[in-house]
């Protein structure tokens, strides 16, 4: 009779095996992850621009003009503080620097400034969430009417 011996670890080929099982669960799960990253950023860039809107409502209400801060680059830090009324803008309700994905500003909508409306003011504005490679734009404006949701 031959003798049965007692296994006391793993074998070459067990771990082989493990090791391949957790590399295809890792190239199936990674870039499911980066995409449900994506659609949450997406996601907030949209609800920020409901807040933008929200908030132009009552700018409006209190001054018959809209705001806007219109510029080449990011004006997140203006509208926290001008239009959000945030106290420390750089940690306002729209994040600010290389954490946020999107660029963020308000520039005057078809109708423009006349009137009263002059300066950072508006008679109607364009809300923009802009992403920063430029691929991704979503739009809302003082009708609530958006794009690229």
């Amino acid at each position: 009779m031959g003798r049965i011996k007692n296994q006391l670890g793993i074998t070459l080929m067990e771990l082989i095996i493990t090791v391949a099982i957790i590399a295809i669960l890792a190239a199936v799960g990674t870039p499911m992850y980066t995409g449900y990253i994506r659609a949450a950023r997406n996601a907030d860039a949209q609800n920020t621009l409901k807040t933008i809107f929200l908030m132009q409502k009552n700018y409006f209400s209190e001054n018959y003009c809209y705001y806007v801060i219109a510029g080449p680059s990011d004006q997140s830090i203006s509208i926290n503080q001008y239009l959000l009324g945030s106290t420390t803008p750089t940690a306002g309700p729209i994040s600010v620097g290389s954490s946020n994905d999107f660029n963020f500003f308000i520039s005057p909508g078809t109708v423009g400034s006349s009137g009263t409306c002059t300066g950072t003011n508006s008679n109607d504005y364009i809300a923009t969430a802009q992403s920063k490679t430029a691929s991704v734009i979503y739009t809302i404006n003082q009708q609530n009417v958006k794009t690229g949701f």
